[in-house]
């Protein structure tokens, strides 16, 4: 669900701004391949994309755009090291040695049918096995009348525990001879969290996200285009990850020495806010470009951050176009985040927090993204698409584990051909 949830917010948001742009005056058919490769044999997904956009007359354009993903790997549980536990007995009260405990009673797959995970060492960071296929789809409609454009769009996504539909209008207008653009959108998703086996739910849960989107565009010279945004996100319903697990302190062990765990528990409500501000300049001498960006974020759930984002591109003569980026993203970790929290549900309820999760996602930390993308056009209607992306997770609240954080490997080859 850590890969689900990541890439599927990137992939509404893309189209959206992409055909809320776009201008009705070209027919193309694109295909791309991505594969995002975790080290030491965690999540691998690998992304087939097909995307058909079409002008049908001067005021209406349709996109359409279908997604398989294959998803296959391990993912921390979210239970720390054994070596890394302190509990303490629920009814003496006395601390419980880590030599002791042999492991956890509930080793969580990802998905019904998984493989069975592997013995975990008492130093190394408990991972659940998964594998999973997601299918999906996007539609939208172009309509242009003068300077005033409108995109309705709908999309549907499928998992073996997880469907979301979704629903998004875009309204944007160009003023000052087309200097300026404004734009307003809305998204609305709705999602339904299957229940299975090896989760925390036993009945279906319901999760329901609003998303509004306010900003613009203002070309300052003929080589200088500036944007700003600011997105405002509603979510409400089942927000827990059902497979993340957490431990309490005074939690008992089962007749084997294990440690017996329970799922986190999340606010049933986040509000969130992000301000987006861009600066493209061309640079004429060297046939180039560079962009740069800046997002801040801020939710409900305490999570403060920064995003910053820097690409060059640079054309060799006419048919080749390379641009090396670099994204540097840190975030301050959500209010009820931790390793490990204090009672047990069972024994000592009332010293047990309101919300808890160790999930590592919501902790302090930071990522780093060196990236390297190639366009070339084979011919007057064929370009090539090639890129290769380095992603580095590291955490910084100095208490977990900085083998739970991953690293990847991010590749990208994508064919486009415009009638």
């Amino acid at each position: 669900m850590a890969i689900r949830s990541k890439r599927w917010m990137v992939g509404v948001g893309v189209p959206l701004a992409a055909v809320a742009h776009a201008r009705a005056d070209d027919n193309s058919i694109s295909y791309a391949h991505e594969v995002y490769a975790e080290d030491h044999d965690r999540m691998t997904v690998q992304t087939d994309t097909v995307l058909v956009h079409g002008t049908v007359s001067r005021w209406l354009d349709l996109t359409a755009r279908g997604i398989y993903d294959g998803i296959s790997g391990a993912t921390p549980t979210g239970a720390p090291p054994v070596d890394q536990l302190k509990l303490q007995n629920p009814r003496t009260h006395t601390p419980i040695p880590p030599s002791t405990i042999t492991g956890y009673a509930l080793p969580l797959h990802g998905v019904s049918g998984a493989s069975p995970p592997h013995i975990t060492p008492n130093d190394a960071v408990p991972l659940a096995h998964s594998a999973d296929i997601r299918r999906a789809f996007d539609l939208s409609a172009g309509f242009t009348s003068g300077i005033n454009r409108i995109v309705p769009e709908f999309s549907y996504s499928k998992e073996h525990d997880y469907i979301s539909y979704g629903a998004a209008l875009n309204y944007s207008i160009e003023l000052n001879e087309k200097n300026t653009t404004l734009n307003v959108g809305w998204s609305h998703d709705y999602d339904r969290v299957l229940n299975n086996r090896f989760t925390y739910i036993t009945s279906r849960k319901i999760k329901s996200t609003d998303d509004i989107v306010l900003g613009g565009s203002q070309i300052l010279t003929p080589g200088t285009l500036f944007t700003a945004s600011g997105t405002f996100g509603f979510s409400e319903g089942y927000l827990n990850d059902p497979y993340r697990s957490v431990v309490f302190e005074e939690t008992q062990l089962d007749p084997n020495g294990r440690v017996i765990l329970n799922g986190e528990k999340r606010p049933s409500n986040r509000d969130s806010q992000a301000i987006l501000l861009s600066l493209t300049q061309a640079i004429k001498p060297l046939n180039a470009s560079i962009e740069g960006s800046y997002r801040f974020y801020h939710d409900s759930f305490g999570i403060n951050a920064n995003t910053f984002d820097i690409a060059w591109f640079q054309k060799f003569g006419q048919a080749v176009v390379v641009s090396p980026s670099f994204r540097y993203y840190r975030q301050s970790a959500a209010d009820f985040y931790g390793i490990q929290f204090p009672g047990d549900p069972t024994f000592n309820p009332s010293r047990v927090p309101r919300f808890y999760s160790s999930d590592y996602r919501l902790s302090a930390l930071e990522t780093f993204t060196l990236g390297l993308q190639a366009n070339v056009k084979l011919h007057e209607h064929w370009n090539l698409q090639l890129g290769y992306q380095r992603y580095w997770m590291r955490g910084l609240d100095h208490e977990a584990v900085q083998s739970t954080y991953p690293a990847a490997s991010i590749y990208t080859i994508g064919l486009n051909f415009t009638f």
